[in-house]
């Protein structure tokens, strides 16, 4: 049997229905803690890091800059110091993967993405809740908004390829569950 037979005899036929999909075997369920260590894990093989709220006091004594959501969740003002003065950029996340350490980020009114790409260091407050175990489930969660997905500090190995952090985007990530 040819290539092209063996193709058509797997489509289905007229009137015939198709098959019916391979069943996925369910994903165990975690704990909101457990998903919180596992993408602590992935997070620092990264570069990145946990951090705490005393954390977030202490980097936020350097010029930094914050979108509307995180100004709010710390009961500060948005804004900051000019986006190309800041040393630190403040957001939250739409969602935390643990699978990949990945973190999404939607943008929207007054979610300036900006905020997360031009200062060395990226503050990401992310609520517990907002936590999923795989990519296959936050992108049954996307918004209809245009979304970022930021694994890690910026990183290449473009030229002979020797790792460099921070050419393209921050640096430097840390991440505080709230």
């Amino acid at each position: 049997m040819e290539d092209r037979e063996l193709i058509l005899s797997l489509l289905p036929k007229a009137g015939r229905k198709s098959r019916p999909p391979l069943a996925q075997p369910p994903l165990p369920r975690h704990s909101a803690d457990e998903l919180w260590a596992e993408f602590g894990i992935r997070l620092a093989e990264l570069g990145g890091r946990i951090g705490t709220r005393e954390d977030a006091e202490v980097i936020l004594a350097r010029p930094h800059i914050l979108d509307h959501e995180s100004a709010e969740i710390l009961g500060l003002h948005s804004g900051g110091e000019p986006i190309w003065d800041a040393e630190v950029g403040v957001t939250t996340a739409d969602l935390a993967i643990a699978e990949t350490g990945s973190l999404i980020l939607a943008t929207g009114p007054h979610r300036t993405r900006l905020v997360s790409l031009c200062p060395v260091l990226h503050l990401v407050l992310v609520p517990k809740d907002r936590i999923v175990a795989t990519m296959a489930e936050a992108f049954t969660r996307l918004s209809d908004r245009t979304t970022v997905m930021i694994t890690g500090p910026s990183r290449t190995a473009d030229i002979e390829g020797i790792l460099v952090r921070g050419v393209h985007g921050p640096g430097d990530i840390v991440v505080v569950p709230l």
